[in-house]
């Protein structure tokens, strides 16, 4: 991981060389995604240029270390969801008490650790930009289940926007206490999230989060593997026909 972490921050202006492309075991095309310019890589939050890789590990870094720090980076106002805990949130003080359990990088911390990683960020300029939002529920919902699902959806969709930027990242816990109400005390979990933000003059308007929390459960044994049904030879679909 430290050599795909030394390769993403490599500055422009020499490719990988065939050898160091073949150690980390990646092709072509994904070692020149890899290539970024040192002064995009170079600018987070409180700097200057484009959103970028380095503005998105800013963001993690910051959340994981400092509730009180995090709530800055958001605008006002500003629409942060985490799908998963269908949380949906408009206040400062309810996103610091929402972010507070995580910013714990203190080895003494009663609850364990949290170790939060950006590997992949895409993104751009989108100017001006506004959500483009669906009139009317479809019939096939009933009033209470489409406000409940779409809604949060819709919250914000009028913010305007100057750019975007979609990161994925992996999280690490080491517990050592109950996690959402499953034991995980002496446990440690490893998941996957993605995190979609809409920014304007580096600002976070909105906030979209989502986790495999059944990963989660499953290492801490409270659910059973999935089953990959389409890989299954006695459940998977009959093979396409040519």
């Amino acid at each position: 991981m430290d050599a795909i972490n030394a390769a993403a921050h490599k500055p422009a202006g020499g490719l990988m060389s065939p050898s160091r492309r073949a150690a980390l075991g990646m092709g072509a095309a994904a070692a020149s995604a890899l290539m970024l310019p040192s002064a995009v890589m170079a600018s987070g939050f409180k700097g200057t240029g484009p959103m970028s890789f380095s503005t998105a590990q800013d963001w993690i870094r910051t959340f994981f270390n400092s509730a009180e720090e995090i709530i800055d980076y958001y605008a006002d106002p500003f629409v942060f969801e985490d799908t998963t805990l269908y949380q949906t949130i408009t206040d400062r003080d309810e996103l610091y008490a929402a972010f507070l359990p995580f910013a714990n990088k203190d080895p003494s911390s009663p609850i364990g650790l949290h170790y939060f990683d950006v590997i992949r960020y895409d993104g751009g300029k989108s100017w001006p930009g506004r959500g483009q939002l669906r009139e009317g529920k479809p019939a096939e919902y009933t009033d209470a289940e489409y406000a409940r699902e779409a809604a949060p959806i819709l919250l914000g969709g009028d913010y305007e926007y100057d750019e975007w930027g979609m990161m994925q990242w992996i999280w690490k816990a080491v517990h050592k206490a109950d996690f959402l109400g499953m034991p995980a005390a002496g446990k440690s979990t490893v998941t996957r999230g993605t995190t979609f933000h809409l920014y304007r003059d580096r600002k976070i308007v909105r906030d979209s989060t989502m986790w495999d929390f059944r990963h989660v459960a499953v290492q801490l044994g409270v659910v059973p593997p999935p089953q990959m049904f389409w890989k299954n030879p006695k459940t998977k679909a009959p093979a396409r026909k040519r």
